[in-house]
């Protein structure tokens, strides 16, 4: 989508009848001589946004689509995956706004409990050196909105400077008040249907946070060797990645059983000692129990087949309390479960060890077993560390009470909607991933221990010892509803308000109906008009975290699907293809990339995030070597602006699972810009070289005119179908090949000497056609490169009455975007074919001259012998063109009189000859030759030593397929190289 200034532009039909064409359209000059993306997007958007283009109308007249963008952080900042997936759903919107629909794209931020808290408590402390515990509840809330006040529009405007055309009148945030109650009728409704509940069970808790976390939080870190880490709260580095092997004793028996583990504090909760009860081993210990050394007591020994038998000793202790699988077992054998560690990650319950911190008591544990002789060994073990994502804080697993939704109706539900083809999910590929979710029966635990957020609307009601808890808007409700069950007045119930806030996810898995109005539908012209949506687009790793949820919780609630197509695209990767992180110091800020920066203010950023505490000192070091090893030879980022960042992220296969992105790449595109804007400049050159003449028409059209026009219908045919199945970078790729190898390569240069000839049609045939071709091409790149396209269109020369198009729109306030259907007029396969012959000719001479390095300065003729009719015909029609893309002085058919010449065959009907004019052609040729030969023999060699290499034992048992498969692929291409250059010796 392009947005219109007042200027004339035109809709593309195909009607025969237009002649007499050459009243000229007159438009601005471009002043720069070359492309400057600061200058192009400079206040375009603020021109677009206050004329409000992105507003969606309050009217179903118009076909209408809908759909929302994912909420970014209230904290965040601009990262290259919120600029892919932002860039993805912004060329969708602005095609479909070009292409006639009432558009709504709904922008928002996300409160992010988690995330805000940690930054506004941090802030605190840095600024006014005090905790939230210190100021309260209710002033650290005031202070988390004044902080979201100040700071919560940065990402915001980050997403304007990329473009993106939201519709920033209906802006949400998930702390506002409608949206509350949105968040507060829904925990209501699903807890009056029996689907949320309050039970004890484990969750994922972390000690720094003082709260539970969701999965998506949990960052599972492998370590590999034993590994010293920094946690919150611990001054000296703690060492991860040992298995200790310890013994329990059987009561009254000298004998023992070993078990492994890698977390040897919380043995002092352990309850059971499990073995397999096909293990022979253990077969005697039936009914046994053994001796726990620091409780003063003795544990069973159970038989359960969860156990593995290969894995240590083939026994396991069992530790309900901290351990899910665990947990699972101690309901199925009855035992007790015992709480070792507390919300503080201290020892509780331990004697000896109370109150010690947990890694602490690891440490003076481990040394009460030595000395007791029952550790066995500790060796390095291969393990998964669960980190908060957050923190860094290693989470633990502790039983508490907390807020569950049910989700095996709302799953089953969500699972049908797939199944059925209701619910269609991009790519395909994903549907595992989704039934695998929607398969999974564990409960949601939805409540936090923090303070921002939603506070969960339920209250403790008490009367004596009964005690119930119900959800409603106030404590006047509650009170009521209490009564019901309690049997008592309303002011003789005590009422206290649970302190928990919902998780995040919650209240963002409303969020496609809550932003439209729900649950005040009656009212809501939005809800009527663009729920359900039209699509989703978001990353496939939140797949299951907030898609899933989204689908369960519109069913639930509104009895619809909140949409009926998933989009989901890859997660952002540097140009090697490892994942962003600030672990790996590849982390790549777009407004880096847009503005671009020096290597040293690189460094300077990334210093500045460490003293901030965004980075560690080890990512500080990492980010700094990735600068250096990447960016010394451009010293720095170099500028690129928008539109190249945009064409850069959907150049890459959205849909595969990882997308990767390339600033040098970034760059030649910026250059791609550069090239667009001189084709303008060329054309206004060439159209002020027209002199008046009578009406042309069709019929006027050249050779090479019909074929760019041709080549044009086939590109419009690609770039729809590819963006309607959301195949970016097959739209992008169509339209680079047309504008640069066929458009401004051949066409371009084509048209020079037309613009030049004696008859004037052909100047003005070209001039039509030229306006037409980069008219269309501008548009259909529009939604991709939206300030360029936008700079550019008015400004592309034309005629009242182009005899190719008339465009008609001046009413409009977007750009038509090209249809397929009104190019098909001009599609012409055969005369593609022949220019493409004709092509390859002078590719052919050009090849010639750049391997036996002859210049542009030496005197050359072309001598072509073919038996092909109409080859010759298109050679003789075509000289001067062909000359113009040769640099060559003479062209002759059939006509063999050359003394010093070079020679290759086109095909077996044709031979090419490159004959030098010049006194000293022979010396020429016969250096160019040997320089050839050497060139040839070199490739041989490194030929014959990889042959020799990829034969060897070693090689063939030792080295990987895939290697070997790539290995091949180098073959192959090294003999093609070698096979190319022999051919024109």
């Amino acid at each position: 989508m392009i947005i219109r200034r007042n200027v004339k532009v035109y809709n593309l039909t195909l009607n025969s009848r237009f002649k007499s064409s050459t009243t000229r359209i007159f438009t601005e000059n471009l002043a720069a001589p070359a492309y400057k993306p600061e200058v192009v997007e400079a206040n375009k958007y603020d021109e677009w946004e206050s004329r409000g283009l992105f507003t969606a109308k309050n009217s179903s007249q118009e076909p209408v689509f809908s759909v929302v963008l994912p909420p970014p952080n209230v904290t965040g900042k601009l990262h290259l995956g919120h600029a892919l997936s932002c860039t993805i759903q912004d060329v969708i919107v602005r095609r479909k706004r070009s292409l006639g629909h009432n558009v709504l794209w709904l922008p928002g931020t996300d409160h992010a409990g988690i995330a805000t808290q940690g930054v506004v408590e941090n802030y605190l402390k840095s600024k006014q050196n005090v905790t939230r515990h210190e100021i309260g509840r209710e002033k650290f809330n005031t202070e988390v909105w004044k902080w979201k006040e100040k700071h919560g529009n940065t990402i915001c405007n980050q997403l304007r400077t990329l473009g993106c055309s939201l519709d920033w009148s209906r802006q949400v945030f998930t702390m506002d008040q409608n949206h509350s109650h949105a968040v507060n009728t829904a925990f209501i409704q699903l807890f009056e249907r029996g689907l949320i509940y309050r039970k004890k069970a484990l969750v994922n808790w972390c000690n720094a946070l003082k709260s539970t976390v969701s999965d998506i939080e949990v960052e599972n870190k492998l370590i590999s060797t034993p590994t010293d880490i920094k946690l919150p709260g611990y001054k000296n580095l703690v060492k991860f990645g040992l298995m200790y092997n310890f013994a329990y004793k059987i009561y009254d028996s000298d004998e023992e059983v070993i078990v492994s583990t890698t977390t040897p504090e919380t043995m002092l909760g352990d309850t059971a000692i499990a073995v397999h009860p096909n293990d022979s081993r253990y077969k005697h210990l039936q009914g046994k129990r053994v001796v726990h050394p620091f409780r003063n007591d003795t544990i069973p020994v159970i038989f359960d087949e969860m156990v593995d038998t290969k894995l240590g000793t083939g026994a396991v202790k069992i530790t309900p309390a901290h351990s899910k699988i665990d947990n699972e077992v101690a309901k199925r054998h009855r035992l007790p479960s015992i709480q070792v560690i507390n919300e503080d990650g201290l020892m509780q319950t331990c004697q000896l060890f109370d109150q010690m911190k947990r890694y602490d008591c690891r440490q003076k544990l481990v040394e009460h077993l030595d000395g007791m002789g029952l550790l066995k060994s500790i060796h390095p073990h291969q393990m998964t560390l669960p980190m908060c994502s957050r923190t860094g804080d290693v989470l633990e697993h502790l039983p508490k009470e907390q807020w569950f939704l049910s989700c095996r109706k709302l799953n089953k539900a969500a699972s049908s909607a797939v199944i059925n083809g209701q619910l269609k999910i991009n790519p395909d590929k994903y549907i595992k991933n989704w039934i695998n979710w929607t398969e999974d029966e564990r409960d949601w635990c939805i409540s936090r221990q923090l303070w921002w957020g939603h506070q969960i609307p339920a209250y403790k009601c008490s009367v004596d010892k009964d005690v119930i808890w119900i959800a409603a808007t106030d404590e006047i409700l509650a009170k009521i509803q209490a009564s019901k069950y309690l049997r008592t007045a309303p002011e003789d119930i005590n009422i206290v308000r649970d302190t928990d806030v919902l998780d995040t996810w919650f209240s963002s898995g409303i969020y496609p109906f809550a932003a439209l109005g729900w649950p005040e539908t009656y009212n809501s012209i939005d809800y009527k008009h663009f729920y359900p949506l039209n699509l989703m687009v978001t990353g496939h790793d939140i797949l299951g975290f907030w898609v899933h949820r989204m689908v369960m919780l519109g069913i639930e609630l509104t009895g619809k699907l909140p949409f009926n197509n998933i989009l989901l695209h890859g997660v952002i990767c540097d140009n090697k293809g490892a994942k962003m992180s600030k672990s790996k110091g590849n982390v790549i800020d777009p407004i880096d990339v847009i503005n671009g920066i020096s290597l040293e203010n690189l460094k300077i950023k990334a210093e500045e995030m460490y003293k901030d505490g965004v980075l560690n000192k080890e990512e500080l070091y990492k980010a700094i070597n990735y600068h250096k090893t990447n960016y010394s030879n451009t010293k720095g980022i170099p500028e690129c602006g928008v539109d190249a960042l945009r064409l850069t992220l959907l150049s890459q296969d959205i849909k595969s699972h990882f997308v990767n992105f390339d600033v040098h790449q970034c760059h030649a595109n910026k250059l791609f810009c550069n090239k667009i804007w001189q084709s303008i400049k060329y054309m206004q050159l060439s159209f002020d070289k027209l002199r008046p003449i009578e009406g042309i028409t069709r019929n006027d059209l050249t050779y090479f005119d019909k074929w760019i026009l041709s080549r044009l219908a086939e590109m419009v045919d690609k770039v729809n179908k590819a963006i309607d199945e959301y195949d970016f970078h097959l739209a992008t790729k169509a339209i680079k090949t047309l504008i640069y190898s066929e458009f401004c390569d051949v066409y371009l240069e084509a048209t020079k000497p037309g613009f030049d000839n004696e008859d004037e049609a052909i100047g003005y045939a070209h001039a039509h056609t030229l306006s037409a071709v980069l008219n269309t091409s501008l548009r259909c790149l529009a939604p991709i490169m939206i300030y360029i396209t936008e700079e550019l269109i008015p400004k592309i020369p034309d005629f009242e009455n182009n005899i190719i198009h008339n465009f008609n729109d001046k009413n409009k306030l977007y750009f038509d975007y090209p249809q397929t259907k009104d190019f098909e007029i001009w599609k012409n396969k055969d005369l593609e074919n022949q220019v493409t012959r004709l092509l390859n000719v002078t590719s052919l001479v050009r090849e010639l001259k750049g391997m036996y390095n002859i210049s542009n300065k030496i005197k050359t003729s072309i001598y072509v012998k073919t038996n092909d009719d109409v080859l010759m015909l298109d050679l003789d029609n075509n000289e001067n063109i062909v000359l113009h893309l040769t640099k060559c002085g003479y062209l002759k058919i059939n006509v063999d009189d050359c003394k010093y010449s070079v020679s290759t065959l086109l095909d077996k009907d044709t031979e090419i000859k490159l004959a030098i004019d010049d006194e000293n052609a022979f010396n020429i040729i016969e250096a160019a030759k040997e320089k050839l030969r050497n060139k040839i023999k070199k490739l041989e060699d490194n030929l014959n030593k990889l042959e020799a290499k990829f034969s060897t034992k070693h090689y063939i048992t030792s080295v990987p397929e895939v290697t070997k498969a790539l290995d091949k692929e180098k073959l192959l291409v090294k003999k093609e190289e070698i096979k190319q250059l022999q051919r024109l010796i």
